[in-house]
C-alpha cells in the first residue's frame, strides 16, 4: 500500500513539474510534457496491472488547469493556516489549564488547611472544657468526701 502510495505521489510530482514546464514554453513545452508523459506511462506499462490504475488515477489528477492548481494551494494554504491556528489555540489553552489547575490545587490546599485549623481548634475547646469539667468533678467528689465524713 505505501509503494503505491509513493508510486502515485511521485507520478503526480511529475505531471505536475510538467505542466508547470509546459505552460511556460509554450506549445513545444507542451510537447516536452507529453513525451516526458509518455516516458512516465512507458516505465508504468513495466509495473503490475493495481500500480499502473494507480499511476493513470494520478495522470489524471495532475491533468487540472492552471486555474484549478492556483485554487488547491490556496485551499492548502488555507489548511496550513487552520492547522497552525488551531495549534496556537491548543498551547495557548493548555497554558491556560495549565495555569487554572494551578490556582485550583493552591484555593483547594488553602481551604483544607483553613477547614483542619478550624477542627483542631475545636479539638483543643473540648480538651480545655473537658480538662475544666474533671477538674469541677474532683473538687465535687472531694466536697462529698468531706460531707459524708463530717457526717459520720
Amino acid at each position: 500500500m505505501e509503494a503505491r502510495r509513493e508510486i502515485a505521489k511521485r507520478a503526480r510530482t511529475a505531471g505536475t513539474s510538467n505542466d508547470d514546464d509546459a505552460g511556460s514554453q509554450g506549445s513545444a513545452g507542451g510537447a516536452a510534457a507529453a513525451s516526458s508523459r509518455a516516458d512516465v506511462s512507458t516505465g508504468a506499462a513495466e509495473m503490475d496491472g493495481e500500480e499502473l490504475a494507480v499511476v493513470a488515477a494520478a495522470e489524471a489528477e495532475v491533468a487540472g488547469s492552471a486555474e484549478t492548481e492556483e485554487h488547491v494551494q490556496r485551499i492548502l494554504l488555507a489548511i496550513d493556516n487552520f492547522t497552525r491556528k488551531v495549534s496556537e489555540m491548543l498551547d495557548s489553552g493548555r497554558a491556560m489549564f495549565k495555569d487554572l489547575a494551578a490556582d485550583f490545587e493552591d484555593r483547594l490546599c488553602t481551604i483544607h488547611k483553613e477547614r483542619v485549623e478550624k477542627w483542631e481548634e475545636e479539638i483543643r475547646e473540648l480538651r480545655a472544657r473537658d480538662a475544666a469539667n474533671e477538674q469541677t468533678r474532683a473538687v465535687l467528689h472531694n466536697a462529698q468526701l468531706q460531707l459524708f465524713h463530717i457526717r459520720e
